[in-house]
């Protein structure tokens, strides 16, 4: 599904667009002059899917976080592609590395049915942390920063994107349209630097959201996060998601 001139979604589960797996997130082909990445993976039930919408060999995947909808993939694609890197938070890294189920919460997740019991993460060892304010540049003056948004879970990671005639946030599970946001009961998430997050957010340029699933906004997208901090600014936290 095109949705851009540089972003595709080349993957997309229940709470999404029914393009793939229903347990996958919304997965992005980000595409440059030179490169092109993917932001998240899905669970990895839907590789060949990624790979054949994509019709591209991704150098980068960037992962928001490391819950399975969003991190599943990442050991799949990575055998695929062996030139990919792997990139994601800090603090998720050792999980995701390891395929840890309660360092990323997939425990609790199975125990409220939202995965199957047989469902396995599988480790990807060739994850590596990526700073806050790193810029990965695709060319053509298509460029991604990430930005640290922790809240949702640890070490998760926003990417703001840059091109010649808008700019866009791929936001994964921080701030969807409406300025809502997803709170679950988990080890990690936590609500004041949640509140800290999302009015960082709001200070970016942004025309498009791009988020880790449910509607995306194509034009002055800046609202969403505008209606995000404007909630935590009164002391209350934004509708959850979930």
């Amino acid at each position: 599904m095109q949705l851009t001139d540089h972003v595709t979604l080349v993957a997309s589960g229940a709470a999404g667009f029914d393009l793939s797996d229903p347990l996958d997130c919304h997965v992005y082909l980000v595409r440059g002059s030179r490169r092109s990445v993917l932001v998240d993976a899905g669970a990895g039930q839907s590789v060949h899917t990624v790979l054949r919408n994509a019709d591209t060999e991704p150098d980068h995947l960037l992962l928001t976080h490391g819950h399975a909808d969003h991190a599943g993939g990442a050991a799949a694609l990575a055998e695929r592609l062996p030139g990919l890197r792997v990139l994601a938070g800090a603090e998720a890294v050792r999980w995701i590395a390891e395929g840890d189920e309660r360092g990323l919460s997939l425990d609790k997740g199975k125990a409220a049915g939202v995965y199957p019991d047989d469902y396995i993460f599988r480790p990807c060892p060739r994850v590596e942390p990526i700073a806050d304010g790193t810029e990965i540049d695709l060319g053509g003056g298509v460029a991604l920063t990430a930005v640290a948004t922790p809240g949702h879970a640890d070490g998760h990671i926003c990417y703001h994107l840059r091109t010649p005639a808008y700019r866009a946030l791929f936001s994964g599970d921080c701030v969807f349209t409406g300025g809502r946001i997803s709170l679950q009961n988990l080890h990690d998430c936590r609500v004041p630097e949640y509140a800290d997050s999302l009015t960082r957010l709001a200070a970016l340029d942004v025309d498009v959201l791009f988020p880790g699933h449910h509607e995306v906004s194509l034009a002055r997208a800046g609202r969403h996060l505008d209606a995000a901090r404007d909630t935590v600014a009164r002391g209350l936290m934004p509708r959850s998601t979930t």
